[in-house]
């Protein structure tokens, strides 16, 4: 990750940031559904409160619904569409891959949880001072992300200005998200593996009592 300017670290520290985490309105789901939401927030020179960037998900405990679910895609449908969709690209044998590298390797982690980024968006006027990388760290640190892939679907969501969707947007996104360690699975989605996180590796190997390197 590239290291923060002055001027954007004073941007970031004007900002008020709040995240929160509740479990699912879908009752059936509620033990295994966590919704989480997260905001910034500026304010004008009039004092006027205004939110900058918003920030949705959902985090779903697959260990917990290994023992429910044979199929976890069975549970996946059941969710949403687009997280049905998604499964297609991240799921083998009940568990957790990236598709472009780790389908055919045996899993040494198993991942404990689905992190699914529903929409992550920052208002035009404040793009491109490190808002947006800054909530997915805020994100990172509410959420429980030990053995987590991360996904979401890398299409910019039109504004109340309705911005439109063009192809340069649409690229802007994804290298925003690729710096991030994000890569691409299927044609709309992109994934990142927790695991590879140097601290996530440290506390997976220190459940099994072995020292990372």
């Amino acid at each position: 990750m590239m290291p923060m300017s002055a001027m954007q670290a004073d941007i970031l520290s004007d900002l008020e940031f709040e995240f929160y985490l509740r479990p699912s309105d879908m009752d059936e789901f509620s033990h295994l559904l966590v919704d989480f939401k997260g905001q910034a927030i500026s304010w004008s020179d009039d004092a006027e409160e205004m939110v900058v960037a918003q920030l949705k998900g959902h985090r779903l405990d697959l260990s917990t619904a290994r023992k429910s679910f044979k199929n976890i895609q069975e549970l996946f449908d059941s969710i949403s569409p687009e997280i049905s969709d998604l499964g297609a690209h991240i799921i083998s044998n009940n568990n957790c891959f990236v598709e472009c590298c780790s389908k055919d390797e045996i899993e040494k982690t198993p991942c404990s949880s689905l992190v699914y980024i529903d929409e992550l968006v920052v208002d035009q006027a404040f793009r491109n001072r490190s808002i947006g990388t800054e909530m997915l760290k805020r994100m990172s640190q509410i959420v429980d992300m030990n053995k987590t892939l991360v996904a979401l679907k890398a299409l910019p969501i039109m504004d109340e200005e309705l911005e439109l969707r063009t192809p340069e947007r649409k690229k802007q996104l994804k290298h925003f998200y690729s710096k991030l360690g994000f890569r691409h699975s299927g044609e709309h989605y992109m994934v990142k593996d927790a695991r590879d996180c140097h601290a996530q590796r440290a506390r997976a190997l220190a459940e099994d009592g072995v020292a990372l390197a």
